[in-house]
């Protein structure tokens, strides 16, 4: 994700859609089964693949926390494979199986989803909901974990030269570009709802931070750019933001996701994994220094333009936490998928997708999530 890894959310976008054929909307996505396997033992040797696969869609970074606080100190990363392998650890116990984290980006040069189906080893991708929704018809997926409760996409801007902002409708009065890489959905729905105007976006972004140069607007991520800008060589620049989550957009973002047709498959392992992922994450959050750690030595394995330094990390972990973007959400249940809230995104996302030329067609929560293989007793209290 950051800066250019925007690149990325866009080719996540580009497979079309179909049909679904299931018409159970009354399946509640919202209400967490309460029969889900506790985790009493931290074994996952008789019920889980011998190694763990997750495909991130991006390099090592703090939104990819909660999966690295699972990694082991055995690890290893390889540059050219672009992956890190080593034991699969729960609050410091060996599991007995090993976790691989494949990272995204250049290393990955087709959408994830697509990926998942053409390598039977992944067990995990990350998939947001409007992914999920575009690619359903041919790939469908199923998220069984929201890793985080907001998206941490932005659109930001020198706040020094407009005090006044607050919210991007407050931004899209005062300045006359808004910068986002290529035909994004959420800038067609700001559109839609008045923010922006069509003559105001400029689909030309490069990643770059552009504020040091030019009194615009552009995409970033919460996560990044505002710090990146707090320590700029040429000069610190105070950065405005607003959360898309926060003035409307509100797909889940990086869910961990399996395929569909996997599910029976996969079931006895996510009867028990689901649950670790769910406190890992919380850990991660509450003392992310260790797993920082590891996920800036990983990024220097990878030896690529992309760098995490301490800064990067610990600012990322902090502002997840201080913004919500880890959270519970409406329920007290940590990473659920609420059935209101996706019902509503689906009505939101679906004619902006047809208005984009994807062939996407209804869904409803139960063919894109699930919440049975959650612990309901597994809350966020930050």
């Amino acid at each position: 994700m950051k800066q250019i890894s925007i690149l990325t959310a866009i080719v996540l976008g580009l497979t079309a859609c179909g049909s679904s054929t299931n018409d159970t909307a009354a399946t509640d996505t919202s209400a967490v089964d309460s029969s889900a396997t506790v985790v009493t033992g931290v074994s996952l040797v008789d019920v889980c693949p011998a190694k763990v696969v997750v495909q991130t869609d991006w390099f090592p970074q703090a939104e990819h926390g909660g999966v690295y606080e699972l990694m082991g100190a055995d690890y290893s990363a390889s540059k050219d494979t672009g992956a890190v392998v080593g034991s699969l650890t729960y609050q410091g116990a060996d599991t007995g199986v090993d976790l691989e984290i494949r990272a995204g980006g250049p290393f990955l040069q087709i959408p994830v989803v697509t990926e998942m189906f053409q390598d039977d080893a992944i067990m995990f991708g990350y998939v947001g909901t409007d992914v999920a929704i575009k690619t359903y018809k041919d790939t469908p997926t199923l998220a069984v974990f929201s890793a985080l409760n907001k998206n941490p996409q932005v659109i930001l801007w020198d706040a020094t030269k407009h005090p006044d902002a607050k919210t991007i409708a407050d931004i899209g009065k005062q300045v006359s570009t808004v910068y986002v890489y290529g035909d994004q959905s959420f800038m067609r729905y700001l559109t839609s709802i008045g923010a922006f105007t069509t003559k105001q976006i400029d689909s030309n972004y490069q990643g770059n931070l552009l504020l040091a140069t030019e009194d615009a607007a552009h995409q970033g991520f919460a996560t990044s750019e505002p710090y990146k800008y707090s320590v700029l060589s040429s000069g610190a620049i105070t950065t405005g933001y607003q959360l898309i989550h926060d003035a409307g957009w509100t797909n889940y973002p990086q869910s961990l996701a399996i395929r569909a047709d996997r599910l029976a498959e996969f079931s006895p392992c996510l009867s028990k994994l689901v649950p670790m992922m769910q406190q890992a994450q919380i850990d991660y959050i509450g003392a992310p220094g260790r797993t920082n750690a590891i996920i800036i030595a990983t990024t220097k394995a990878y030896d690529s333009w992309w760098t995490q330094s301490e800064g990067d990390t610990a600012s990322g972990a902090k502002t997840q936490k201080d913004l919500g973007i880890i959270g519970n959400g409406e329920t007290a249940t940590f990473g659920d998928f609420e059935d209101a809230r996706m019902l509503d995104f689906i009505a939101k996302a679906l004619p902006i997708f047809r208005e984009q030329g994807l062939d996407v067609v209804e869904v409803v929560p139960s063919d894109l999530a699930t919440n049975q293989f959650l612990d309901p007793a597994i809350s966020y209290n930050g």
